[in-house]
């Protein structure tokens, strides 16, 4: 039995359905039925409640050989991962994966790295063996900026000139489906990137091309885009820690691409056109 916590986003989600695809056990801890219904229906076991609870936790681990964690960036997600990870030691499972991220390197500022950082501390220290997955900026987030590309013709990001190894989730979740499944990946650490590192404007350049109208790139403030996070997320400190990340990620200091997807799964990852090119309907204001 694998044990998936973060199964209904769009990582998690499809995670869930490569492994099903490969005839697994899985069993998945949401917050609420209605998010639930859908992985019951595919066959998935589910447990339905928060990861804050210690004991729910324990009782999402029983019977459970491997697990796969990727929590919502929050305030308290240090102390929430290392009770998963305390759970999983008790119940001696054969291997942790955890979802971290490539901008967590040492020496940073930033909260949300430096949390990941943390936690990745914490489980190579407690015995299990474990797995980091390091993605970058995800492709997904594009589909952020489509009502602007619908209405304006305008792709509307706060990243300055800074550039994204756009990293499709799809893939992402492949690569974790692989380590959970097979042999030879204990205690490694996979960053994980798309192929090339895209600036705003060339991404903008993309979007012309896929779409056939002029797209053209603007720089928001970051102080509006934190107006807009504001609207949608109550925690001022996850407001704050993204804007962080994005500002980071702005200013190019830790972006670079990787082979390791092409590696793991024989084949390149999903490009940023290849992205652009299945969801286009998402961009079109017809």
């Amino acid at each position: 039995m694998i044990l998936v916590i973060g199964a209904t986003g769009k990582t998690g989600s499809n995670v869930v359905k490569n492994l099903l695809d490969k005839n697994c056990s899985v069993r998945a801890l949401v917050r609420s039925e209605e998010k639930a219904r859908a992985l019951r229906d595919a066959g998935v076991d589910v447990i339905i409640g928060d990861v804050s609870s210690k004991d729910l936790v324990h009782k999402a681990m029983d019977k459970v050989t491997k697990v796969f964690l990727l929590l919502p960036n929050g305030q308290d997600q240090l102390t929430l991962e290392k009770n998963v990870i305390d759970a999983a030691v008790e119940a001696k499972v054969s291997l942790f994966v955890k979802q971290s991220s490539l901008e967590s390197v040492e020496g940073t500022t930033k909260p949300i790295p430096k949390m990941h950082l943390a936690s990745e501390a914490y489980l190579k220290s407690c015995g299990l063996n474990w797995v980091m997955i390091r993605p970058t900026f995800f492709a997904q987030m594009l589909l952020t900026c489509a009502p602007a590309i619908r209405a304006r013709d305008a792709l509307t990001f706060p990243m300055g000139l800074g550039k994204v190894a756009a990293t499709d989730a799809r893939d992402v979740a492949e690569v974790v489906a692989k380590v959970l499944t097979e042999d030879g990946h204990e205690n490694k650490s996979y960053d994980l990137t798309g192929p090339e590192l895209l600036s705003f404007e060339e991404i903008a350049h993309i979007f012309t091309e896929v779409l056939g109208r002029k797209i053209s790139y603007v720089d928001q403030p970051l102080a509006d885009y934190r107006g807009i996070l504001e609207k949608f997320i109550p925690d001022a400190w996850r407001v704050s820690a993204v804007c962080e990340e994005l500002k980071g990620l702005a200013d190019g200091s830790t972006q670079h691409t990787t082979q390791v997807i092409q590696i793991l799964l024989g084949r390149e990852p999903r490009s940023v056109r290849q992205f652009l090119t299945e969801y286009a309907k998402a961009f079109s204001p017809d």
